[in-house]
């Protein structure tokens, strides 16, 4: 086989590899907007609770009115932080740049694309689990202010 040959496979190889890295990477963003989802549908049941205790507020205690708040304030508190928590920067649009490079800076390109979708990966990964994090946190604090009140038997 000669050079040029063996050349020509490594760039199909290193572009196969680099399709591979941008569809991982999209998942990555695709599951990072479904925990802001997750975020927003807690947002919406904290609603759901305030409005099934707002027309019995009068008959919880002071102390336990605090306790309600706090837990609902909080919730919502982790709830928004998450869905306005930073969000991905990424380039995977390829198209101009492989239009503004000559053919023989492919293989530099094809490096550099390489080592940028790792670290867009990386930082998505990072992000991913400090969103599902922050999910749970309020979806937690949603269950803690639910089951405050089902032991002190409002709903």
């Amino acid at each position: 086989m000669d050079k040029n040959m063996e050349n020509e496979n490594l760039v199909k190889i290193k572009q196969d590899a680099i399709a591979i890295q941008e569809s991982d990477l999209k998942d990555a963003i695709q599951s990072i907007e479904n925990e802001n989802t997750k975020s927003s549908f807690a947002l919406g049941f904290a609603g759901v609770l305030m409005g099934l205790i707002f027309g019995n507020i009068d008959d919880l205690l002071f102390w336990q009115k605090i306790i309600f708040s706090l837990l609902t304030i909080i919730s919502i508190g982790f709830a928004f932080y998450n869905i306005l928590s930073k969000k991905l920067a990424t380039h995977t649009k390829v198209d101009e740049i492989f239009v503004n490079n000559s053919p023989n800076n492919w293989e530099k390109y094809l490096n550099y694309k390489h080592l940028r979708l790792r670290d867009c990966y990386s930082e998505a990964k990072t992000l991913l689990y400090r969103k599902t994090t922050l999910t749970k946190i309020a979806y937690f604090f949603l269950i803690l202010d639910l089951l405050f009140l089902l032991i002190i038997n409002l709903i």
